[in-house]
Formats: C-alpha cells, structure tokens, sequence
C-alpha cells in the first residue's frame, strides 16, 4: 500500500504546510478582522447619531469585558 522508500507528492507536503500556517495564523486574523468590523461599524454609528455611537461603543466594552471575564475563568496552561 505504501511505499516508504518513495516520497510525499509535492502538492502534499504543500497542504500540510498551509494548513499549519493558516491553523497557526487564523486567530490573529480573526482579531484583525473583528477589530476592523468593530471600528468601521463605530464609525458608521457615529454618523447616523450620538446615541447610537455610544450604544456601540458601549457594545463593543461589553464584548471586550466578555472576554477578560472568560479568560479569567480558564484553567493556567502549563
């Protein structure tokens, strides 16, 4: 079935090596993108008016606290 004298295709090797770069690299992105999402929508907000700015930004406090409380809750990785 397999021979281990012959080596690994080259479009394997390439997949397995995107796939541990996007693996390592998707949460910084999703952060990027959130952030991006999250200030271009404040911007937005303040436009159609205060209130709803603030709302936003209130909103967006809370999901920033969300996270600090879930974090907190986590075990220590050793």
């Amino acid at each position: 079935m397999y021979d281990g004298n012959k080596p690994a295709p080259w479009w394997q090797e390439a997949f397995v090596l995107s796939r541990a770069v996007f693996g390592i690299l998707f949460w910084p992105l999703a952060a990027i993108f959130g952030a991006l999402v999250a200030i271009s929508g404040l911007f937005v907000a303040f436009n159609a008016g205060l209130l709803w700015g603030l709302l936003v930004l209130a909103l967006i406090a809370a999901a920033i606290a969300a996270f600090a409380w879930w974090d907190l809750r986590q075990p220590p990785r050793a």
